[in-house]
């Protein structure tokens, strides 16, 4: 009974001293809460337009992500845009949270529709989203 009774202890104590020197575990991607506030307009097949998501803060470690844009009459700052919104995600006005890796800034230049709308701010690729309450 006292050997069981050390056996734990011995095991508790090495678990404890094998975690202790062990660092923080620190994501390759970001974390950020952002609303859907619309879609680019270049290219005739919409699934190939951008998506504008507005990730006003604050984030994880006082992060600020993307660029201050004026779209549709409204002012918005931290704007970033991505190809890789799901559909089920393509609505104006919804909030999620987003776990993505930053591209560079990028505008797409062969544009096939009338007055486009495209901006030259940060793009990213999601890697999970979930939705949050408005």
């Amino acid at each position: 009974m006292i050997n069981q009774k050390f056996m734990a202890l011995a095991f508790f104590i090495s678990i404890f001293f094998s975690c202790n020197n062990k660092q923080p575990f620190v994501p390759d991607y970001e974390i950020g809460e952002g609303i859907i506030i619309g879609m680019e307009k270049c290219k005739t097949d919409p699934s190939q337009n951008a998506w504008l998501i507005h990730i006003p803060g604050p984030n994880p470690f006082n992060k600020t992500y993307g660029d201050d844009i004026t779209f549709n009459g409204t002012a918005y700052k931290n704007v970033v845009k991505t190809l890789s919104l799901p559909d089920s995600a393509k609505v104006p006005g919804k909030k999620y949270s987003f776990e993505f890796y930053i591209d560079e800034n990028s505008s797409d230049a062969q544009c096939n529709v009338v007055n486009p709308t495209v901006l030259n701010i940060a793009k990213i690729r999601i890697k999970n989203l979930n939705r949050t309450s408005n």
